[in-house]
């Protein structure tokens, strides 16, 4: 590794950040996660993330917590899932989660701007507005929203980042 790429590595932990690794306990499944370990010089280690790792964790973690829900910081995490629960149209649901996305990404002050967010069902060619009477059979039918997001840091990284699932209308 060279001097440059090593300045930039702490660059970026130093203006991104470092926290605790966490896995998904039952990918697919649940949306627990839990604790990673390493091996230390002196046994086992609490894992750490860092730098654009650490950006891509929180924002997922953010993105499974109710917002207000955290004790500590009652403005983490993220206020579209109180949409999912509403009886509305299910494409001014996506709506509403897609806007709660931007505000969570917005929130972050590691993201220096958002390029695209991206809600994706697995239906093919229909998009999130505009869906005919099909189309809103499938969405309604469908289990999960693949939530993908490509954005900008502040230490000039471009990520896209798959943050997770989300229950689908």
């Amino acid at each position: 590794m060279d001097r440059t790429e090593r300045e930039r590595q702490a660059a970026q932990r130093r203006y991104l950040g470092w926290g605790l690794a966490f896995e998904s306990t039952m990918p697919g499944v649940d949306l627990a996660r839990d604790v990673v370990f390493d091996d230390g010089p002196n046994g086992r280690v609490l894992a750490v993330v860092a730098g654009t790792e650490n950006v891509a964790q929180s924002l997922a973690v953010a993105l499974t917590t109710l917002r207000g829900s955290n004790v500590f910081d009652a403005t983490f995490g993220f206020d579209g899932l109180n949409a999912l629960a509403e009886q509305i149209e299910p494409n001014l649901i996506r709506e509403q989660v897609r806007i709660g996305i931007i505000t969570l990404l917005d929130r972050d002050p590691r993201v220096r701007k958002i390029v695209d967010v991206n809600l994706d069902d697995g239906r093919l060619g229909v998009g999130a507005t505009g869906a005919d009477d099909a189309a809103g059979a499938a969405l309604r039918s469908s289990r999960t929203l693949q939530v993908q997001v490509q954005f900008e840091t502040i230490t000039d990284d471009r990520l896209s980042v798959h943050l997770g699932e989300l229950p689908s209308v």
